[in-house]
């Protein structure tokens, strides 16, 4: 009977993300990004498991769209054979994170081999500093991993509003717990590299107009990083170089618009 009762806490607690659970979480998992303290009114956007031919460009024009920019992090061997979008993303300002090399666990795979997936996926996606993000794949690995990926110069990233698209819910809850979520700081996790993400794609529209009415601008990850008070978790006291990834934005608080310095020369 105990165990029933957890895991039904369990489920309750995952599906309704309250902002009072990540706290704790926080505590447990020093080493982790879940969320930014930042007294700016920032949130990053961020989409996982592309890049895909047909549904990453639906999302890059979402996104154009609402004035929006994004951290996609990428599986390497997708990234290896569209090296197009790769280009894309990065050109039309957004931020390449590491998902690793192949859509699956890393938990079987020894240090080598994990060492192994997170350089080959680097080496495809075009990853380099000043920032390195990694998100392992289905936001599991073993805590060695972790290491070895921070030792890489990674920040391991998770987030604090996952609507659990994969699973495929009705729209209204994505909408739902990410608009919930929504707040300075906030990371939120969608996919564009699923089997069928049209409907975290069909509630992008709605969630961009939300953050904006709450005056929310909505930035890559490594931007958020740098407006924050706490130190990038690479265990390399990085911070400075997350604050030169983000001087090649533009914060314009007046239009809320994120804008690459390069497009204003």
């Amino acid at each position: 009977m105990a165990v029933v009762v957890v895991a039904a806490i369990w489920q309750l607690v995952s599906w309704t993300e309250p902002s009072a659970a990540f706290t704790v979480i926080e505590r447990f998992t020093p080493n982790l990004v879940w969320r930014v303290k930042t007294e700016k009114p920032l949130v990053a956007l961020s989409f996982d498991d592309g890049p895909d031919p047909e549904f990453t460009p639906e999302v890059l024009a979402i996104l154009a769209q609402h004035g929006a920019k994004a951290t996609f992090f990428v599986i390497g061997e997708r990234a290896a054979r569209h090296p197009d979008l790769i280009r894309r993303i990065r050109a039309e300002g957004h931020e390449v994170g590491n998902h690793y090399f192949i859509d699956g666990a890393t938990l079987r795979h020894s240090d080598a081999d994990f060492l192994g997936y997170l350089d080959r996926t680097e080496r495809a996606a075009g990853i380099a500093g000043p920032v390195k993000l990694f998100r392992p794949p289905g936001g599991v690995a073993w805590p060695r991993q972790l290491d070895l990926a921070r030792a890489r110069g990674y920040t391991v990233v998770l987030g604090s509003a996952y609507p659990h698209d994969p699973a495929h819910p009705p729209m209204w809850y994505i909408r739902w717990l990410v608009e919930k979520n929504l707040g300075p700081g906030a990371i939120v996790i969608l996919h564009d590299g699923i089997r069928d993400p049209s409907r975290g794609i069909r509630a992008l529209p709605d969630i961009l107009l939300a953050g904006r009415q709450r005056g929310l601008q909505f930035v890559p990850i490594g931007v958020l990083l740098a407006s924050g008070s706490q130190a990038l978790r690479t265990g390399t006291g990085v911070q400075p170089l997350a604050r030169e990834a983000s001087s090649r934005y533009n914060i314009r608080r007046g239009n809320r618009r994120l804008q690459s310095r390069r497009s204003l020369r």
